[in-house]
């Protein structure tokens, strides 16, 4: 939730432009110097003790109670400035999912019957990240939102990187440079997503919850209204051809 509101479209830049009138501003509206804060304190907090509490959950009571003012102030960062790809595609990965359920979920008779699974809210988002962050941090130079989409990804791959060294001691560990970032910044928080997500147990890819390569095109249709979300992504358009690519992307990864 804070990569996306922070690396959403700004707020003066949204396609439907300035609103007439105060009361006609979308519930989202694109990244913005308040939501920025809160987003950019969450992204740092998660780094630093979402692992804790995975490791330890009962014990560590400093990694619930710095998790639980996590949770609060990514709240209220995309609480106002909103999310984009990650969540729209997430709604598809929920709704379409047949047999995959997470162990200690409870399952009722009529799942069963109905040959519905379960993919909980934070894993249908974030199996997607990977795909949509490649994408969005990858505009052509000739848009105008290239500095500001790069330097974005750049700084949530630079706060996820120094995380993961501190969590690892600095044995053996690198960072990837700033120039090598700034060259692939898509790549650079995609690849730091991935890393915090074989260490947390993620599935990696929505094949592993059960869809295939025939799914990918239900799966993009079924994103592509969500219009609330899909057009706060800093890249744009957003078509039904591009979000093909990006579930195909995000089979496995």
């Amino acid at each position: 939730h804070a990569l996306e509101s922070y690396t959403a479209i700004p707020y003066t830049a949204r396609p439907s432009g300035r609103p007439e009138s105060p009361i006609l501003r979308p519930a989202y509206q694109g990244s913005n110097p308040i939501s920025d804060i809160w987003s950019l304190h969450a992204l740092r907090e998660c780094s630093q003790y979402l692992p804790r509490i995975v490791s330890d959950p009962a014990e560590d009571i400093e990694a619930r109670a710095k998790m639980c003012l996590a949770a609060s102030t990514a709240g209220m960062g995309f609480g106002n400035a909103g999310v984009h790809l990650c969540h729209g595609m997430s709604y598809a990965v929920a709704s379409q999912v047949k047999q995959y359920w997470v162990d200690d979920y409870p399952k009722l008779n009529s799942d069963e019957e109905n040959g519905h699974g379960l993919v909980p809210h934070g894993l249908s988002v974030v199996i997607n990240a990977p795909s949509v962050f490649r994408f969005t941090g990858n505009l052509d130079k000739s848009d105008p939102l290239h500095k500001f989409s790069a330097d974005r990804h750049v700084e949530c791959a630079t706060i996820l990187a120094n995380a993961r060294l501190q969590r690892r001691g600095n044995t053996g560990q690198e960072i990837p440079s700033q120039r090598a970032m700034r060259d692939q910044p898509g790549d650079a928080l995609a690849n730091e997503l991935l890393e915090l997500m074989h260490e947390l147990d993620i599935p990696i890819g929505i094949r592993k919850l059960g869809y295939s390569e025939a799914d990918v095109e239900e799966l993009a249709k079924g994103t592509l209204p969500q219009h609330r979300v899909t057009k706060l992504s800093p890249r744009q358009p957003v078509d039904l051809e591009q979000l093909t690519s990006l579930f195909k992307e995000a089979l496995d990864m």
